[in-house]
């Protein structure tokens, strides 16, 4: 990878310079090549269906039983390719659709050769023997760019015998002489039946979706109109809704509890009441359906949800009257400036725009480099040798005289150390040569750096939306009377986040950035040592991640609350961040009580939504609404549907709630702030409403 960009980090005297109009009409790209992820190669790292192969989407491996010998290979051999057989793999342009040997007559017309063989080549003996053609050809299907043999899904302990050219039955035999078990062969393919299956499940996953999606985004539709006319209606019914929240999230519960009780009876005397009648591991999602122990847990478990959440409830009815007056006049707040409700429209945009080139920036990066070859045994018999399984070999200098027990094989795309950078940098630069070394072979570098800079980029977005909002709010709070046209706010407190802030959100992001580098470092670290470590180790590990989990936690809360300071007195981030703080430890109890009361409230609001149209989504496709039942389609797992809209609902409402969230935090901070103010300066002036000069039982002097 950082070969390609030598002569854009060599020290200047090092540079060759190109004419200027050479250099404006070069074509440039990224070094990576995504097409390596799509296509599959042959033994030459040739891409299959892609370049001079535009023609040959498909690849095909000489002997499958050759794959059997590399499986129990050691991580540090394969080096994270989960996969390398070392027989020779060609790019064909199709699969074949018959077994036979080169022995038979039907061979010629059917054989699969390197492609330095023509077709004038008649000797089949001789081209088997140098490896030039595949001693024979089974029968397959294309699977993932690859030609799988099509008994794979019916093999069991046979000798394979295909039909010769007068149609009698003869054995087939493998590259080096021995009958072809089809045991073996399963066994040299064992690696894709999985994904076989995969692939099938997959398969009646897109047709539901391509049946499902109208009805899909339909609910989506209604779930966003249902949250729009929620928050609105809150501006004049805050305390009622809010209460209705409550309630209709206990009887949701309840009724799933019971749907979830209901159906584990009806299951459970359909199979003459037995409970438990077996379990297995598939991939069929109504298999577990089918299950009375399936339902038994799920009512088991929103059974214990539903009673701890009324004794929740129970034990938060006093902090419940705060919270609700500051809901009530977050709600004022925010329908008196209805345009901010589509403000999150713009930060999801820009997420996902981030998502997307960080997408293509790390595939770019996995696929940087040149194809590189190793070594690979084709039998298990000593290595007489001074070759090593897994070295890198040169294909075109490779002896096969010399160790006719091993073979030079395509292995991936990366970084090749035995390339002479001398000669690239002319014998000067010897520390430049010294750090592209180091970075090609620790191309986890450039990695880290993508990651983090996706940190930053999503936490910068959220950041500035933060922002933005908090500056409406406090606005709205300390300058009613004068407030001026709604959608003004919007565009003033952009204006002021654009221009003077930027560098304030950039810090706090940046914090937030490198705690979640590190906790994915430690991650990674944890992943590669798990079983190479006692339980001291992992409680170790454990503890560190529990903190830096917390740290992020905090942090995130403290940057939310320096925002909004930074919204109110226009302050830096350091002094934002310490004034937060101060507020923080001096009134603990009302910021993080109340404010979690709140954000509870409003994350009932959430769920209300998200459980009612899940709900409704079940009762619909499981054809248990009598009205529609013409209109359901007919899937094979109902499950997707629902999940996508389940998922897609909590999406939509968490983007109106969050204008909701941060109106409330912003009213808070204020509050607190006008009190101190209060208490501090006896000519300061109570800008807090009445209805939170009640509630926080302050009085102007």
């Amino acid at each position: 990878y950082i070969l390609t960009m030598t002569t854009s980090i060599l020290p200047e005297k090092y540079i060759r310079y190109e004419p200027p109009k050479q250099g404006l009409e070069r074509k440039r790209s990224c070094t990576g090549d995504p097409k390596q992820l799509l296509h599959p190669t042959d033994s030459q790292g040739n891409l299959c269906g892609s370049g001079n192969f535009l023609d040959r989407p498909y690849s095909y491996f000489f002997d499958w039983t050759q794959c059997i010998k590399i499986l129990n290979l050691g991580a540090n051999i394969l080096k994270g390719r989960p996969f390398v057989c070392p027989t020779t793999q060609v790019c064909v342009q199709q699969c074949p659709n018959i077994t036979t040997y080169y022995k038979f007559g039907n061979y010629y017309n059917n054989r699969i050769c390197t492609y330095d063989v023509n077709a004038t080549d008649h000797d089949n003996q001789q081209l088997v023997e140098t490896g030039k053609c595949a001693s024979y050809i089974i029968a397959s299907k294309p699977l993932f760019g690859r030609c799988v043999p099509s008994e794979i899904e019916s093999l069991t302990n046979t000798i394979i015998q295909a039909p010769d050219a007068n149609g009698i039955n003869q054995t087939v035999f493998d590259s080096k002489g021995q009958p072809l078990n089809s045991t073996k062969l399963e066994q040299g393919v064992n690696y894709l039946i999985d994904l076989l299956n995969l692939k099938q499940v997959g398969a009646f996953l897109v047709e539901d979706l391509t049946i499902a999606w109208k009805y899909i985004l339909a609910a989506l539709a209604f779930a966003a109109i249902i949250s729009f006319v929620w928050i609105v209606l809150m501006r004049w019914l805050a305390k009622p809704i809010v209460w209705l929240g409550i309630l209709l999230f206990i009887f949701i519960l309840g009724v799933l509890t019971g749907l979830a009780f209901y159906e584990f009876n009806q299951l459970r005397i359909k199979n003459d009441n037995q409970i438990y009648t077996g379990f297995k591991f598939v991939l069929d999602a109504n298999y577990y359906r089918n299950l009375p122990i399936t339902w038994l847990v799920i009512g088991c478990i929103l059974a214990i949800l539903l009673i701890i959440s009324i004794l929740v409830f129970l034990a938060l009815m006093k902090r419940l009257r705060i919270a609700l007056a500051i809901l009530k006049e977050a709600s004022k707040a925010v329908g008196y400036n209805i345009f901010s409700l589509f403000w999150p429209l713009i930060p999801f945009l820009l997420q996902i725009g981030i998502f997307a080139y960080w997408s293509v920036v790390a595939i770019c990066l996995a696929t940087a480099g040149k194809p590189i070859y190793r070594i690979a045994y084709n039998e298990t018999i000593a290595n007489t040798t001074n070759v090593q399984l897994g070295d890198i070999c040169d294909p075109n200098k490779w002896n096969n005289s010399n160790t006719s027990n091993s073979a030079c094989v395509f292995w991936e795309y990366g970084y090749d150390p035995q390339v002479d950078l001398d000669s690239i940098l002319n014998g000067t630069g010897y520390h430049f040569k010294s750090f592209i070394i180091f970075v090609n072979q620790h191309q986890w570098i450039p990695q880290i750096f993508s990651a983090f800079m996706l940190f930053w980029l999503t936490a910068f977005v959220i950041g500035f939306s933060q922002l933005v909002l908090a500056g409406i709010y406090a606005r709205y709070y300390w300058e009613r009377e004068r407030f001026g046209v709604p959608c003004s706010s919007l565009g003033a407190s952009l204006f002021r986040a654009l221009v003077f802030h930027l560098g304030t959100i950039a810090f706090g992001s940046l914090i937030i950035a490198i705690v979640k580098v590190i906790r994915g470092i430690l991650e990674y670290f944890e992943e590669k040592v798990k079983d190479k470590t006692g339980n001291i180790a992992r409680c170790l590990f454990c503890c560190c991640q529990c903190c830096l989990f917390c740290l992020e936690k905090f942090l995130k809360f403290l940057n939310r609350n320096a925002y909004i300071i930074t919204a109110i007195y226009g302050t830096r981030f350091f002094t934002s961040a310490r004034r937060a703080f101060h507020l923080i430890v001096s009134n603990p109890l009302r910021l993080l009580v109340i404010d979690k009361v709140c954000d509870f409230l409003i994350f009932l609001g959430k769920l209300s939504i998200t459980a009612g149209m899940g709900i409704l989504a079940f009762f619909f496709f499981t054809h248990r609404i009598a009205q529609a039942e013409k209109f359901v389609p007919e899937l094979h797992y109902y499950i997707v549907p629902l999940l996508l809209i389940v998922i897609g609902t909590y999406i939509i409402t968490t983007c109106f709630f969050s204008v909701y969230a941060m109106a409330v935090d912003t009213l808070f901070i204020c509050a607190i702030q006008d009190i101190q103010l209060h208490d501090s300066n006896a000519d300061h002036q109570l800008m807090m409403p009445k209805g939170l000069k009640k509630v926080f039982q302050v009085k102007d002097k």
